[in-house]
């Protein structure tokens, strides 16, 4: 097997601590970066220096949920101010510390504009991160875990992608998400390909409960050594739910 670099998602792993001591406890874990879903609550100052000291990037952040039950706010027509607000605080807190990608959050939202509020906030966005080396990506969300989520299927990404045009935009592949939107592993397998240009980041955990990754049906790691072969040379981002400490969850990593 090759030595896969593997990132921790702090909003699901290492919660037991504060975020410095979580970006500190990946790194001695073995992990080779670290994302977090929203950093708002800590300053990106020592978010920055905690990345720097363990020797941890922090690939990833999201914009802000919003509301309770709005699950992000970039579809929302009616919330297009509070959207470019929460574009705004991840822009800050990107530079800062140094983040590769922000994830725009698209909402729950069956609105006929949803499609062009969403296209006009990443154009917002990609403009306020001109001359930076910050990217934007959307990530397809299954129906299932989140009811009536905008950014629901992979068609919706790529046409989305197409309209705005731009190679600062990608997609965040989550594996969990793509096995309950294409049904098996040969369908995530085939949809990655098909996709690949334009992924930028691939998340994982096991399937169906989002548990370890080694209380799948198939090995990720054979899965992810197919997706080196069609190219991918990123990051691999640990994104479960620990059935119990983190720390005691993590022989999983032996297969990597």
């Amino acid at each position: 097997m090759k030595d896969f670099a593997l990132s921790a998602n702090l909003g699901y792993l290492f919660t037991e601590y504060n975020l410095v001591d979580a970006i500190a406890r990946a790194g001695e874990a073995g992990f080779k970066a670290v994302e977090c879903q929203r950093p708002y609550h800590m300053s990106p100052s020592k978010i920055r220096q905690a990345c720097e000291v363990t020797g941890c990037p922090m690939l990833s952040i999201n914009t802000t949920k919003g509301e309770k039950g709005q699950f992000g706010l970039s579809a929302l027509h009616d919330a297009i101010p509070q959207a470019r607000q929460a574009i705004d605080l991840a822009i800050v807190y990107a530079k800062e510390i140094d983040v590769k990608y922000i994830h725009i959050v698209s909402g729950i939202t069956s609105e006929a504009s949803a499609f062009d509020t969403l296209c006009s906030n990443i154009d917002y966005a990609l403009e306020r991160l001109e001359g930076t080396d910050v990217q934007i990506i959307v990530e397809p969300i299954n129906s299932y875990s989140v009811p009536g989520y905008f950014m629901s299927t992979v068609r919706r990404a790529l046409d989305v992608i197409a309209k705005i045009n731009s190679h600062k935009l990608g997609i965040m592949f989550d594996c969990f998400h793509m096995l309950h939107i294409t049904g098996s592993e040969k369908a995530l397998l085939d949809t990655f390909k098909s996709i690949k240009t334009d992924v930028r980041h691939i998340q994982f955990a096991a399937f169906p409960d989002r548990n370890e990754p080694n209380k799948n049906s198939f090995s990720f790691a054979q899965l992810f050594n197919n997706f080196l072969v069609e190219g991918y040379s990123g990051y691999f981002g640990a994104e479960y739910k620990p059935t119990g400490s983190t720390e005691d969850s993590l022989d999983w990593m032996e297969d990597f």
